[in-house]
């Protein structure tokens, strides 16, 4: 008697040990980007998630929601050396879109951008987190601030 209630102890720690092991998630995307879950600072969170939501309504359409970009006809965002090399470019390139061949991640790309004028400092500086954060892999807030001078800078 004493035998079987240890073996059913043994098989329910197993149990739910393996259940355990099997439901634990570590917040990771499929896709390997960061998930917004994952950003520590609760600004840069905020930023963020703000941020995904404009990017879904000002750039997603021709960038991919995933930042894939359109094959060779729109540039992807997703660890973008082009976007990575000039904070102050991509703030400019948000707001006053962009014409001419650019190149990135070593192909050429050459279809004009629409600008943005009609966003704020600070939707500008949420999209730019966003993209940053999830697209460049790394914990990047953008302040309205940078905005600012950046802009000031054409």
């Amino acid at each position: 008697m004493v035998r079987n209630t240890l073996k059913w102890i043994l098989a329910w720690c197993f149990a739910l040990f393996f259940v355990t092991v099997a439901c634990k998630s570590d917040n990771k995307n499929d896709d390997g980007l960061i998930s917004l879950n994952e950003i520590e600072d609760i600004k840069t969170r905020q930023y963020a998630i703000e941020g995904q939501l404009l990017y879904a309504k000002y750039c997603a359409n021709c960038h991919q929601k995933e930042g894939n970009g359109l094959g060779k006809l729109i540039p992807p965002l997703i660890n973008a050396d082009f976007m990575l090399n000039d904070t102050g470019r991509t703030i400019r390139l948000i707001k006053h879109g962009i014409q001419g061949e650019i190149t990135v991640n070593g192909i050429n790309y050459n279809q004009p951008m629409p600008g943005n004028p009609q966003l704020t400092n600070l939707e500008i500086a949420e999209i730019a987190t966003y993209i940053y954060t999830v697209f460049g892999n790394q914990e990047k807030r953008v302040e309205v601030s940078q905005v600012k001078k950046y802009l000031k800078v054409d």
